[in-house]
């Protein structure tokens, strides 16, 4: 072994010779690790003595339980060796009496990752059995068991192994140096007793491991049984019938079954096949192994090609004991494809509006058939309306939605009226017309005009005329009177126009001056 530590000592593995007189009324719990000892002979035999009784009780209250070398709450003194190397790890065992091997345990660091296999193994090297972990935990003693328990020979030395593609395996050298460890009928042999112990062999893949590196324990360990368990593995199904309902032509939904290992073994799932027209299987890999209680989905899709009942099956192939092949009945019914296109509202008041400002509404479409439906476009009239939202064309599943934003920006004063047309596929009618309307309001708009009086005049200013001109006009009065002031509010202009404006001063007998100079105002 190219890594090393240092040698440690744990006192749960010491059993005092005084706890042989203990009471004998159930198994022994802890393997009891017998070291050679200077003692009185006549002690020394009442102990053997002692012990195999214990043995004895232990064996013949459970003959037929499930029992392994370490227990459960056994946990290595090296849990992480830190070797990375893909390696082989394994121990060698005996048993007092003929049984069975059902299964195997190793220990897991939580960095010993990869997929673990466990291997049972003649002691020279012709392979029994071997069963593929899953299910692991991140760490701790992980169990797999056989699809056949292995009978095995009292007093006969077997190799119970596992495959580490990642190493960082648990690892505790000298362990078996001096002992083995026993619990009967088990026993993990003293090294020296048949070659080495525990053993390994580094390997870019699984292989028989007959290599040892200072009596390590690699904490591999074997489940016993004085019998057989007969391998049952069975099948269930969630249910054996799948109704996909209706479903448009060339349209697709999906449902499941779930497949379950109800047996007390691993169960094999090898196929999964489906018949019937418009079904198939879209997600489940096959073959695949579950333990027992586990489980797995397969999901299956049903997309008729044409209107009508189809029926179908599932046709799972499996080692279950109570049959190979397990059918479940497939049916749906495919209906005449439906595209139709709901829109709403069908008039669309924007209501007054001021000139040169914009506001915005929508008009919601709405896939109400059994189909898809394609709006192929929208068009719009009607001054001062435009589409601002809405991208054409589009496809709208069954209850999906789209809005259309339509926005209305009068440029002149009074009611205006367009039309928003949708046009697709619909079963309805290839085109929808929804009536838009609003009203353009003016903004109220003035001038205000102001000039200076005359500084001097020998003809007295009884006040004064405003004359206006639009554009490039004629000049008019817009005063009704003389105004005494100087200064004039023109609220008649509509914005967007240019108004030109000049002043003439008026006497007591309404004669006029000359004009004043022209002033020139743009009303937004």
């Amino acid at each position: 072994m190219p890594y090393s530590n240092t040698f440690s000592t744990f006192a749960d593995r010491f059993v005092s010779t005084l706890a042989l007189n203990l009471p004998i009324s159930s198994s022994i719990r802890n393997p009891q690790r017998l070291w050679p000892a200077k003692r009185h002979p006549l002690l020394g035999k009442a102990l053997s003595a002692l012990l195999i009784l214990a043995c004895g009780v232990m064996f013949s209250a459970s003959a037929h339980a499930q029992i392994t070398i370490f227990p459960a709450s056994s946990t290595p003194g090296t849990i992480d060796h830190g070797n990375p190397a893909p390696t082989e790890l394994g121990v060698k065992f005996t048993t007092d009496t003929t049984g069975y091997i059902t299964g195997l345990r190793f220990y897991k660091a939580s960095t010993n990752t990869g997929t673990h296999v466990a291997h049972l193994w003649t002691a020279s090297g012709v392979l029994l059995q071997s069963a593929t972990f899953t299910n692991e935990t991140a760490s701790g003693w992980q169990q797999v068991n056989f699809s056949t328990p292995v009978r095995v020979t009292a007093n006969t030395v077997y190799v119970a192994s596992y495959w580490a593609p990642a190493g960082h395996f648990s690892m505790d050298i000298k362990y078996f140096a001096n002992a083995g460890v026993n619990n009967a009928p088990l026993h993990a042999l003293q090294n020296g007793v048949s070659g080495g112990n525990g053993v390994y062999i580094h390997s870019s893949k699984s292989n028989f491991p007959n290599g040892n590196y200072e009596s390590s324990n690699f904490w591999v360990d074997v489940v016993y049984s004085g019998q057989a368990t007969a391998a049952s593995p069975q099948l269930t199904v969630s249910s054996s019938t799948l109704n996909f309902g209706s479903i448009a032509v060339n349209s697709s939904t999906t449902g499941t079954v779930t497949l379950t290992s109800s047996g007390s073994s691993p169960l094999t799932v090898n196929s999964a096949a489906v018949s019937g027209t418009g079904f198939s299987l879209v997600a489940g890999t096959l073959p695949t192994t579950l333990n027992p209680n586990s489980s797995m989905t397969l999901q299956l899709q049903f997309k008729p090609t044409a209107s009508g009942s189809a029926t179908g099956a599932l046709t799972i192939g499996s080692n279950s004991t109570t049959g190979s092949s397990t059918v479940v009945s497939l049916s749906g019914t495919g209906t005449a494809a439906t595209p139709q296109l709901t829109v709403s509202p069908t008039s669309l008041n924007l209501g007054s509006v001021a000139l040169k400002t914009a506001t915005t509404g929508s008009v919601t479409l709405t896939s109400t058939g059994t189909s898809a439906v394609t709006v192929n476009s929208a068009a719009i009239s009607g001054t001062g309306f435009s589409i601002v939202g809405g991208s054409f064309p589009a496809t709208l599943n069954p209850n999906q939605t789209l809005a259309v934003k339509v926005q209305f920006d009068p440029t002149t004063a009074g009611s205006a009226a367009g039309s928003l047309t949708i046009n697709s596929n619909s079963t309805t009618g290839s085109s929808a017309v929804v009536a838009l309307s609003g009203t353009g309001t003016a903004t109220a708009e003035e001038v205000n005009l102001s000039w200076n009086a005359p500084a001097s005049s020998s003809d007295p200013v009884a006040g004064y005329n405003i004359y206006r001109a639009l554009g490039s006009g004629a000049f008019q009065l817009i005063n009704s009177g003389i105004d005494t002031k100087t200064t004039y509010v023109d609220t008649a202009v509509v914005g967007g126009n240019t108004y030109n404006y000049l002043v003439k001063s008026v006497d007591q007998s309404g004669v006029e001056s000359v004009s004043s100079n022209e002033i020139s105002v743009a009303v937004p």
